[in-house]
């Protein structure tokens, strides 16, 4: 008897679990969420997916299965999933101008979108999203009514702008234009002020990222240090980009003392990837070795990220930056030493391998980054696979 109530409150537990994420009934079509929609008066929330979406997968095994966010979900709407490249899926993305991935929608029981948005977000971010498309006053679709209806203050564009930026860059980068000329300087010192800046200034002489270079003090309380300072980084290192394009070598270098001279260790690494793209770029061989060659004993020794990342730089060039592939092996090797279970850092050695000839080592990593590639996408798993193939051909 004890056993048959052990097997019962394991089974319960289980079950338990298995519910605790978005209810998709994955055997429900559109017509029946909408007809669920009408007698329980709720929103339909569609998640547009696609096998090979690797930000679709992760929302689901970090942010669905959250009970603030399940919890919330299955309460106030009808939940449906739908692949964008199969069944009904196909007919729904021309119907809805389904463009990237994840997109989601909250559409009412009529098939009119209520609220869109997109793109992988946190917990906190994805419910957000959420109750916005339940209040009447701030959803995308009410916003676009008085945006059309010609309502053009200040906080209301911020707000509409905020809601677009994740789900239509050609329209959020319209609005924030708006922003941006409509702004004066006596609206930069202030909470809203601060909010603009954040998320609109470019460049650090631009309107908004100049007077923020000048004026931080005046923000102090309506943002953190933090923030600040990761702002700060933001437009140094697009400044830092645009002087790399021009060929300042200059202004290039005094600039790069921002994170060089810093004692903030993630600020002297950030310079380390900057010099290091300055020098790949002006094809500066020597230099670029002997940068990276101290890095790698140093700094960035065991930083796996960074080191996979300068790696898959140097190998996406091609034949134009051919001399950096030694250097681009040796940082591949120590990343994924560091890393021998990660993805993204063995598919980076086999890649680097592949461009530098070496089958056999190649191979390895290449078998190893495809039996890793199970865990991801199906475009991942052809792409590891694509790399097996090339190294048997050669």
């Amino acid at each position: 008897m004890k056993s048959i109530i052990t097997c019962l409150f394991l089974f319960v537990a289980i079950s338990l679990q298995a519910q605790e994420e978005i209810n998709f009934n994955s055997n429900s079509s559109w017509a029946d969420a909408r007809e669920k929609s009408v007698k329980e008066h709720k929103l339909i929330f569609i998640d547009c997916y696609t096998s090979w979406c690797g930000p679709c997968k992760w929302m689901e095994k970090n942010v669905f299965i959250q009970p603030a966010v399940y919890n919330y979900y299955n309460t106030n709407f009808i939940n449906l999933k739908l692949d964008m490249e199969k069944g009904e899926g196909i007919e729904m993305k021309k119907k809805y101008n389904v463009q990237s991935y994840p997109t989601y929608l909250f559409v009412n029981d009529k098939g009119e979108i209520i609220h869109r948005t997109a793109s992988r977000m946190t917990a906190e971010e994805f419910l957000a999203e959420a109750k916005l498309a339940g209040d009447p006053k701030k959803n995308s679709a009410a916003l676009k009514a008085k945006y059309d209806n010609g309502t053009r203050d200040l906080p209301f564009l911020m707000d509409y702008y905020l809601v677009l930026k994740k789900s239509d860059r050609g329209a959020s980068e319209k609005i924030g234009t708006e922003v941006t000329d409509k702004v004066q300087e006596s609206d930069l010192g202030t909470a809203l002020g601060w909010k603009i800046i954040n998320n609109l200034a470019r460049a650090k002489d631009d309107k908004l990222g100049g007077w923020f270079m000048q004026h931080k003090d005046k923000i102090m309380s309506y943002s953190t240090a933090k923030e600040r300072d990761a702002l700060t980084d933001r437009l140094i290192s697009n400044s830092l980009y645009g002087k790399m394009r021009s060929g300042d070598e200059k202004g290039f270098f005094s600039e790069l003392q921002h994170f060089k001279a810093s004692p903030d260790v993630n600020r002297q690494k950030q310079g380390i990837m900057l010099e290091a793209d300055y020098y790949q770029e002006q094809k500066n061989v020597a230099a670029y070795n002997k940068l990276t060659s101290a890095a790698l004993n140093g700094l960035l020794k065991d930083d796996a990220d960074k080191l996979s990342f300068l790696a898959r730089r140097a190998d996406m060039k091609g034949d134009s930056n051919s001399a950096l592939l030694p250097q681009a092996y040796l940082m591949a090797k120590r990343a994924m030493e560091l890393e021998p279970e990660e993805y993204s850092t063995v598919s980076t050695f086999s890649k680097v391998c592949l461009s530098m000839k070496k089958k056999e080592e190649g191979l390895i990593a290449a078998k190893k980054a495809r039996q890793l590639a199970d865990a991801e996408t199906s475009k991942i798993q052809k792409l590891a696979q694509n790399v097996i193939d090339e190294l048997n051909q050669l």
